[in-house]
Formats: C-alpha cells, sequence, structure tokens
C-alpha cells in the first residue's frame, strides 16, 4: 500500500516520534523512507538565499545524517535530502516528484491565536497535498506520540480525532 513514504523533519522531539511512526510503517509496508529538513528561505532577503542555505545548512544536514543513521539502526530503507523554499511547498513538491505514497508529519498541536500567528507546516501540507497525510503530535506531558489521521478535502480520506 505504501512504498514510499516521506517524513519532513526539523529533528525537533515531535519531527523524531514521527520519524520512529514511519520505521514502524516501513516494517508493515515494506516501505522506503524519504526525510527531508527544508531551510526556510520565505524571510530571506533577495538574492541571499544560496549563502543563508551555505551558512544554515550544517544543521539541516546532520538533522538528515541522525535520521539516516536511526533508520539504518531500524533496519529501515532510506535516503535524506536538505531542501530550501517554502516548507509546506517544498514538501508537496518533493512528494509529487518522487512518487511519494504517505507523508509522515510531526504537529505541535497549536490552536487559537498560536495557530494563527505562527501558521502551521503541517496544516498547509494537509490542506495542499493530494498524497495522504498522517499527522504525529507529540505529548508534551510524558513525549509520547500519537497519530492522527487528517482529513485531505481533495482526496476524501475518512479523520480520526483521537
Amino acid at each position: 500500500m505504501y512504498k514510499q513514504i516521506l517524513v519532513p523533519t526539523d529533528g525537533s522531539a515531535g519531527a523524531t516520534s514521527a520519524l520512529k511512526h514511519a520505521f514502524r510503517l516501513t516494517e508493515q509496508f515494506d516501505a522506503t523512507i524519504h526525510v527531508v529538513y527544508v531551510f526556510d528561505t520565505t524571510n530571506s532577503p533577495l538574492g541571499l538565499d544560496n549563502v543563508l542555505t551555505d551558512v544554515h545548512n550544517p544543521p539541516g544536514e546532520s538533522v538528515i545524517e541522525t535520521a539516516i543513521l536511526e533508520g539504518r539502526k531500524s533496519g529501515c530503507p532510506i535516503e535524506g535530502h536538505v531542501l530550501k523554499g517554502v516548507p509546506h511547498e517544498t514538501i508537496v513538491e518533493y512528494a509529487v516528484e518522487n512518487g511519494i505514497d504517505l507523508i509522515v508529519i510531526a504537529t505541535r498541536g497549536r490552536s487559537g491565536v498560536a495557530r494563527g500567528i505562527l501558521g502551521s507546516v503541517t496544516e498547509n501540507v494537509v490542506r495542499r497535498s493530494n498524497v495522504p497525510v498522517l499527522t504525529v503530535r507529540a505529548r508534551e506531558s510524558d513525549g509520547n506520540a500519537e497519530s492522527r489521521s487528517k482529513s485531505n478535502p481533495k482526496t476524501g480520506s475518512e479523520r480520526d480525532d483521537r
């Protein structure tokens, strides 16, 4: 069912939980994980994207290297990439261009004003992706993760609000 799984990461605990969830899915479906770190160029000054990327990519690269090592330890086929662009757009484009069957992405669980002010990469991916999206939310109290299948208006998939 799922042969290519995309896991966007920023190295946070929530993203790590999403990656671990994807590891379990690869065991079930014999899938390959694509883990990506997107360097956000949204607010970079005109013409400085390459300079800023060169300066800031080492943290992105280390996040990807760590994810790949964890995947290999778990016996999962995994590849990683550092990309640049507007995060939600870059994630959705990568999914389409690489034949991704499922996106597994972390959510911080913000609501109300905090979500409105800060925006949500996860929410934008869910709204814009034609690929099914599985969200994984880390609970702040115990560090565990719970997954939620969000409805995608374009695919009409069911919603599971645990």
